[in-house]
């Protein structure tokens, strides 16, 4: 079974900022026929180039795919990829503050590592 850490570390390799987390959110939670770009910015009240990123970022995972109509679906290329995209999905829906610091972290590690010089706990 993955650890929290193995689910951080797959959410550090698999996602790029929240919003795609958020996109995976949407998708694991749309129709099985699934939803355009226009249904899926509707939807998360975000603008067209999150939704686009987002949407290339979970087809380059192998998380998601677009149909012939251009519409996203949940659609792992693997049974592990889908475990791993519905555990960091939990994760998310649990920790929504700890998985925007792991995207800080990501974009940032020296202001990350100077923050954590100064952290009387640890997470």
């Amino acid at each position: 079974m993955a650890t929290d850490e193995d689910i951080e570390q797959f959410i550090c390799d698999s996602f790029t900022s929240i919003w795609d987390l958020e996109l995976l959110a949407t998708v694991i939670a749309m129709p099985q026929e699934g939803l355009t770009a226009v249904e899926l910015v509707e939807r998360m009240r975000a603008s067209e180039l999150v939704v686009q990123q987002g949407v290339a970022s979970l087809v380059a995972a192998g998380i998601a795919s677009l149909d012939h109509d251009g519409r996203l679906q949940f659609r792992p290329v693997n049974e592990d990829v889908e475990r791993s995209a519905m555990r960091a999905n939990n994760f998310y829906q649990r920790f929504p503050g700890r998985a925007r610091r792991l995207m800080i972290s990501r974009q940032a590690p020296g202001l990350n590592a100077f923050a954590d010089a100064f952290r009387l706990r640890k997470d």
